[in-house]
């Protein structure tokens, strides 16, 4: 007597749900390679009656949130600086990773960019948990002087063009700000301000710290927030920002108070094993227009 149960076809619904599920995953894992390895370039330009004559047309361009990612991907993000041609460079924080931190692969980052254009940095939390580390916060700094790199720290400096110059400013944390206050004293403040700073959540506060001072124009450039990491397609509502929890206020692109601007970068690597989801590498170009 044959006991063995004949088994049931699947039925056409059945069939058709794991068709649906099957197409999901590699939706899914297709877009998860694309967030995770493409560099999504988007323009932004800067429009405002301040902005002198010799900057007219000035180009930046914003990297953030490298996290010593290097080998092949280093030379396709340096390629695609360089295809921007910036007349500056704003390193805005975590371009090392405290968790595989490789100081000589960071140098050698810094002096591929020094080769395009004038670069400047502010530090980011990553950089500030070296201090944790003997010795490497200082090995940081070192390599980035010993390519050329602009280190702000508390500081405010003129980027200089012909006869005209605007002003840079870039702190490391919101406590920075007191080192600010002698430096703001005498500025021109018909000049626009642009300022570094790696935390978006930051964004109000800076805003009126600056009209404090009197600075009618001001540009941010910002990073850390990654996108939110997961986003809904082309929305910009992500999931979580470090410093700002879940259903992040600032993830991607420009945001505006008053008359200050903020162009936050979703950033050009990953920490630790984070990934993104709808969220590709971000590279922000800034051109500066009278």
């Amino acid at each position: 007597m044959n006991t063995e149960k004949t088994k049931k076809p699947l039925s056409r619904k059945r069939k058709i749900a794991y068709a649906i599920i099957l197409v999901f995953f590699l939706l899914l894992g297709g877009e998860m390679v694309r967030s995770n390895t493409v560099i999504q370039v988007e323009d932004f330009e800067y429009k405002r009656d301040s902005v002198p004559d010799s900057f007219d047309g000035v180009k930046i361009v914003s990297v953030t949130d490298y996290h010593n990612h290097g080998g092949s991907y280093e030379d396709k993000l340096i390629k695609t600086i360089k295809d921007q041609s910036p007349d500056y460079i704003f390193l805005v924080g975590d371009i090392t990773d405290r968790h595989r931190t490789d100081l000589d692969d960071v140098g050698r980052f810094f002096k591929k960019c020094v080769d395009i254009a004038p670069c400047y940095l502010v530090y980011g939390n990553h950089e500030l948990a070296l201090q944790q580390k003997s010795g490497e916060f200082e090995r940081y700094n070192e390599k980035a002087k010993d390519a050329g790199v602009t280190i702000l720290a508390g500081d405010i400096i003129e980027l200089d063009r012909g006869e005209d110059s605007i002003y840079l400013a870039g702190i490391d944390t919101i406590t920075s700000l007191n080192d600010l206050d002698e430096q703001m004293e005498g500025l021109d403040t018909s000049k626009p301000l642009l300022w570094l700073h790696h935390y978006p959540e930051n964004f109000e506060q800076l805003t009126a710290y600056a009209k404090d001072h009197g600075f009618k124009d001001t540009l941010f450039f910002c990073g850390h927030a990654h996108g939110g990491l997961i986003e809904l397609g082309p929305t910009y509502i992500g999931l979580y920002a470090p410093g700002q929890g879940i259903c992040p206020k600032y993830t991607s692109g420009a945001y505006y108070s008053g008359s200050s601007e903020m162009l936050l970068s979703r950033g050009c690597g990953n920490s630790g094993y984070t990934l993104r989801v709808f969220d590709p590498f971000h590279l922000i170009v800034c051109t500066l227009r009278k």
